[in-house]
């Protein structure tokens, strides 16, 4: 059984990468919250994530797990994207199997941010 692993190229993705697994290590929604979600979203639907995260466990380790995945690499088939101004991270669900799964970047004001 062969895991494919492929990591971004890109050193401030993958810093913004090891910092959302930091905040998830620690349970830190709020922070995770924060410096995950596209920079056009209003406060109320921040507030209205960050709500489904704290009442969805599932939800969340799902999360962390998925970030943790393609912070690491692991299960990464390939990452479409220049990796510049666009990264995503096409990958194997790190605990259900048969489950693909696509998380997306952009690069904008200088940070990297879930797609939305």
């Amino acid at each position: 059984f062969h895991v494919s692993m492929s990591v971004t190229t890109n050193p401030k993705l993958q810093e913004k990468l090891n910092q959302l697994v930091a905040f998830g290590a620690a349970d830190n929604k709020d922070a995770f919250v924060r410096a995950f979600v596209p920079l056009d979203l209003t406060e109320e639907e921040l507030a209205d994530y960050l709500d489904r995260l704290k009442s969805d466990d599932t939800e969340w380790q799902n999360l962390k797990l998925e970030i943790q995945a393609i912070a690491e690499g692991r299960g990464v088939q390939r990452i479409a994207g220049d990796q510049v101004k666009h990264a995503v991270f096409h990958f194997q669900h790190p605990t259900m199997a048969q489950c693909d799964r696509e998380v997306g970047f952009d690069f904008i004001n200088e940070e990297w941010r879930a797609q939305g």
